[in-house]
């Protein structure tokens, strides 16, 4: 071959490949045509990363969107008395989840004394839930429950308030 060969494009033979294959390649290349060389079975860690990293997911998805045990039953309401205290009760969680993310040192003491009110205000509102459970839906007890509900909400927006102030003031300072 020439080694100085020059085509339309402006390729020169250097450029390409001219290496001979190690031995037994076109062997190989012809067994595997034919389908006779025995292939070589690999775990597939690929699959298995994908099936765990799934199964992470679901487990995480169904772990946050599981219901809470502490809930209050519900079964002796109205569908409107009901859907209010869902309303509320759905509220208050999404309040007490962004004091949960609240981790500094400041503002430990505030979280531990608002857990504690909110510990009371829960008990007030069970003793209305066995109220109601015993004498049946009254305006009364209704309106008291809802009362507690709108206490915890205003309590939790008050705590939440004092904690920024907090950050604030720390930052300020800083």
């Amino acid at each position: 071959m020439n080694m100085e060969y020059h085509n339309k494009n402006g390729f020169n033979m250097p450029d390409f490949d001219i290496e001979e294959p190690p031995m037994g390649h076109h062997q190989r290349f012809l067994d595997r045509l034919d389908g006779n060389l025995k292939s070589k079975k690999r775990f597939p860690y690929r699959m298995v990363m994908a099936v765990a990293a799934s199964i992470v997911i679901f487990l995480g998805l169904w772990m946050n969107f599981q219901p809470v045990s502490n809930e209050k039953p519900m079964a002796k309401l109205s569908a409107e008395n009901r859907e209010t205290q869902e309303y509320f009760s759905n509220v208050i969680r999404m309040e007490l989840a962004s004091l949960r993310k609240e981790s500094s040192p400041e503002a430990k003491p505030i979280l531990d004394d608002a857990f504690r009110q909110l510990e009371s205000l829960d008990h007030d509102y069970n003793k209305l839930m066995k109220e109601l459970s015993e004498k049946g839906e009254s305006k009364q007890i209704i309106h008291a429950m809802i009362t507690n509900l709108q206490t915890r909400i205003s309590f939790l927006e008050r705590v939440e308030t004092q904690i920024d102030r907090i950050k604030q003031f720390k930052s300020k300072s800083s």
